[in-house]
């Protein structure tokens, strides 16, 4: 391990300063020398080994060197070199430092007087504490370099079965598929997910579930060629890189290590444990060109092969004729997949729902809904699929922008848009985005809307957990002249004193709220009393999950101006009703 520029320079100042004062010649070197070799191989438990004392003089040597103001490159390297080996004994950080200290401790008796320290004496223990420390600094360079030099290894070797680990496996998948992208060659992969492990383990318990493990590593390292790569990417899961497979092969070849799984003999404790393991199948390019996406449609493959009976392979289906995904890494792939091209079969669309006037059922505007669409079936997929897989796995931003920029495309040529508020939803992570409010004012310059008609979104929940991030995002957005909602409002215990940071122009009641006005006379006295606070300090009220005519003529006489829900306009690709 090298040094910075920065450090060879300390020790060139170092030993300079070393070589004003004459070290070699004191009685005390030789004494220090003495000294480390002694300490260090008590700490190393080598006092009593001959073949060792060679090292420990060697090691004790180049220590005199350093400490004397001799910082050769040769040096230097076989202290770094000397650290990365004691981190190997049993020789602690702690007890390293320790015997520096005893070092620089005998430095003072030797030159100290009970009365006086002469001058000159005084500059050579100066000098010679600096070079102790800065030999120290060379040993902990090592030390460390070999604790950075395991954890690499830890991170690429998965330590129960000598596999690649996961990280490794994407990173030899990344390089793999440049070489595929290069070369116009084609690669597969398989996820291989042991079936019933859990109860594998609650049976027999965890030694004999690793045991099962090790033998499936063992097995698969044997069966497959040396151009596979094969790694432990989860509990029980192992993942397998075919290079220069196609789809088809790649079936063949996944059929084959399920017959040879189920035929496997383990018996670590003298009693038979059978086992069966699930396969998914995907390609590249036929599922995907990117390491995520690949991953992804793997594991959904296999999730369909676990659902079909288990002990099967599935290669998964592009036509996008599968049957409903459920699991959340299902829901992340279908994204993937729409957030991947504006060609692909399942794509992202903005549903309108309309905000209305309650007194004359004019639509004053619309929020603007995220929606997954099947575009040979014509299939609508809700938010609520695939907005909390969304969430979780950092997809958020690109599904909001995606439907942000294609509802603003539609705001400009649709008669029905205009000069109607469209209404933003935005996560706390585009909130907290710097990059959000430069994208909007592309966005408003781009398609020439008028700022005004543009009301971003904040759930008051979120706004809590950072305020100051919230605030700022609302000078933004007043800079740019775009208006600003309270979504939610009073779902939580600290609505009203959140009004004292925060100016907004609409306040979205909670449905929760609205839904029990007719029925709950605590509910309308809550909201009532909302309402009249909200319009004391100039914010619009909007009332949001109205379902019913009931619920209009309650919040008509409490005052709410505009309402939103199922009762007054569905969401819907394109508005119909009172424009």
């Amino acid at each position: 391990m090298g040094l910075s520029e920065g450090m060879m320079e300390l020790v060139k100042i170092l030993t300079s300063q070393a070589s004003q004062f004459n070290c070699t010649g004191r009685k005390n070197a030789g004494d220090l020398e003495q000294l480390y070799s002694t300490w260090l191989g008590v700490l190393l438990g080598m006092e009593e080994e001959e073949a060792r004392k060679k090292e420990l003089r060697r090691a004790a040597g180049d220590f005199l060197a350093v400490f004397t103001g001799n910082c050769s490159p040769q040096v230097l390297d076989r202290r770094i070199g000397f650290g990365r080996w004691l981190h190997t004994t049993e020789v602690s950080l702690e007890q390293l430092v320790a015997t520096y200290g005893r070092l620089f401790g005998y430095l003072v008796d030797d030159l100290a007087s009970d009365v006086s320290i002469p001058d000159e004496d005084l500059q050579v223990l100066k000098c010679a504490g600096m070079l102790l420390f800065l030999d120290l600094g060379f040993l902990l360079h090592g030390y460390e370099g070999e604790v950075a030099r395991r954890m690499q290894l830890i991170s690429e070797t998965d330590p129960l079965t000598g596999l690649w680990s996961r990280r490794k496996f994407e990173e030899e998948l990344e390089q793999a598929l440049e070489f595929a992208r290069r070369g116009k060659r084609q690669l597969s992969l398989l996820w291989i997910d042991v079936d019933d492990f859990k109860l594998i383990n609650d049976i027999y318990g965890y030694c004999v579930g690793d045991a099962v493990l090790k033998v499936l590593a063992s097995y698969l390292q044997d069966l497959l060629s040396e151009a596979a790569v094969v790694a432990r990417i989860g509990g029980n899961e192992f993942g397998v890189l075919l290079v220069g497979v196609g789809p088809n092969e790649a079936l063949e070849r996944a059929q084959v290590l399920r017959r040879g799984i189920a035929g496997l003999r383990i018996s670590p404790l003298g009693e038979e444990v059978s086992v069966t393991a699930s396969i998914g199948v995907a390609s590249y390019p036929h599922h995907g060109e990117s390491v995520n996406d690949l991953m992804c449609a793997a594991e959904v493959a296999q999730i369909m092969a676990k659902r079909a009976g288990k002990n099967r392979v599935h290669l998964l289906d592009t036509s996008g004729k599968e049957t409903v995904l459920t699991g959340l890494r299902e829901k992340v792939f279908l994204l993937r997949k729409a957030l991947s091209s504006p060609g692909s079969e399942v794509i992202l669309v903005p549903f309108y729902q309309p905000v209305v006037d309650l007194e004359t059922g004019e639509h004053i505007g619309y929020e603007v809904l995220a929606r997954l669409q099947r575009k040979r079936r014509g299939e609508i997929i809700p938010a609520g699929y695939f907005i909390k897989a969304a969430e979780q796995y950092g997809l958020m931003m690109d599904v909001s922008r995606r439907v942000l920029e294609q509802a603003m495309q539609e705001k400009q040529q649709a008669d029905w848009a205009e000069d109607k508020l469209f209404f933003i939803n935005f996560s706390m992570r585009e909130v907290e985005n710097g990059e959000t409010a430069r994208f909007i004012a592309d966005l408003l310059d781009r398609y020439h809307i008028r700022p005004e008609e543009v009301v971003a979104e904040i759930t008051e929940r979120e706004g809590i957990q950072d305020l100051r991030a919230v605030q700022a995002f609302a000078r933004e957005m007043a800079d740019l002249g775009v208006r600003v909602a309270v979504d939610d409002f009073g779902s939580g215990f600290s609505s009203f004193v959140y009004l004292r940071y925060f100016d907004c122009y609409f306040a979205k009641i909670e449905g929760s709220l609205v839904r029990e006005i007719t029925r709950s006379s605590r509910c309308r006295l809550i909201v009532e009393n909302m309402v009249k606070l909200l319009q004391s300090l100039s914010i619009e009220v909007i009332a949001e999950c109205v379902e019913n005519r009931e619920t209009v003529e309650v919040l008509r006489r409490a005052g709410v101006r505009c309402g939103q829900g199922y009762y007054l306009g569905s969401p819907s690709r394109v508005p119909a009703g009172r424009e």
